[in-house]
């Protein structure tokens, strides 16, 4: 009679161990084993879960940890080769543009179609602006590669913000004086420490301006103006444009991006401009930003860091 108890005993005890090993070692293993399989067919959305709270918990815990990293590392890997097919696909089609228009000039020049002096000169015109439109497309593409990967350097300087408005914004004083363009410049302007590298900030400043007088109604009417916003100076150019259509401002600032509707390609420019403007202003720790509504015109901000004062 004890020797039947002892083994009913012993049969229940290994019972319960075996349904322990089964549920919190067999089981575990088998889910990560079948986790295994379907990582290596490519499925990385499985999600492993043990509640057991016990080392297979933590093994399955780790695994699953591993298998959410390797999927945002090929997530970003095909985010990047879709960035890079876009990159290469846009540099062409900018590239091609003004080739083949070039090509079909030198062309008419050759077949003799312009014989008279003045159409001549007008088809070499057309070939210099192109040539200029390739040049810039180029620089732009170098400038750009070189501020995404680090290697333009700035030379940040200390300088007082009125000084530097005034140096910023005079040129344009100048230039529009006798041309048929309104800008008007609100003064005077803050006075602060702020940090800049005044040969990249006067391109963000010509492209800001640049794209204002472009876009500008008729006639052009342009407004300057800084405020000081105690840890910032906010810099405005607004305009008296037809405004950029609302799905389009989120993606301004993008490389390449230009809103079909808003602002025609006819315009010329490689897209590159604003993403320019954008790099260079964050690497001053400062931000660049757009309002704009459909008929209202388009105001242009930026947001420079002041120094702490003395």
């Amino acid at each position: 009679m004890v020797t039947l108890i002892v083994a009913v005993a012993y049969i229940l005890c290994a019972y319960i161990l075996a349904r322990v090993i089964t549920r919190r070692i067999l089981l575990p293993l088998k889910e990560l084993n079948a986790a295994a399989e379907q990582i290596m067919n490519g499925n990385l959305n499985i999600e492993i879960r043990n509640r057991n709270h016990d080392e297979m918990d933590r093994f399955s815990s780790a695994f699953d940890v591993m298998r959410a990293r390797l999927k945002e590392s090929l997530d970003r890997q095909a985010a990047y080769e879709r960035s890079r097919n876009e990159l290469i696909a846009n540099i062409s089609h900018d590239l091609r543009t003004p080739i083949t228009s070039i090509r079909g000039y030198v062309e008419g020049l050759q077949d003799g179609i312009a014989r008279d002096e003045q159409k001549v000169a007008r088809y070499l015109a057309v070939i210099k602006n192109k040539t200029d439109q390739l040049d810039r497309l180029i620089e732009d593409l170098f400038q750009y590669s070189q501020l995404e990967s680090g290697q333009l350097v700035l030379d940040i300087r200390e300088s007082d913000s009125r000084e530097f408005l005034e140096a910023m914004i005079a040129p344009f004083e100048m230039e529009f004086h006798d041309a048929a363009v309104v800008l008007n410049v609100e003064r005077p302007f803050p006075s602060r420490s702020i940090q800049v590298d005044s040969d990249r900030m006067a391109q963000v400043f010509g492209n800001m301006i640049g794209n204002a007088e472009k876009y500008a109604g008729h006639p052009v009417e342009m407004r300057f103006s800084a405020q000081d916003e105690g840890d910032q100076i906010r810099i405005v150019i607004k305009d008296n444009g037809i405004g950029i259509a609302e799905e389009d401002l989120p993606y301004l600032f993008d490389r390449f991006y230009r809103g079909e509707k808003s602002r025609s390609r006819s315009f010329g420019g490689a897209g590159l401009g604003l993403a320019i403007c954008k790099q260079i202003v964050e690497q001053h720790g400062g931000h660049i930003g757009v309002e704009s509504k459909a008929g209202m015109g388009t105001e242009f901000y930026l947001l420079l860091p002041v120094g702490k004062e003395s």
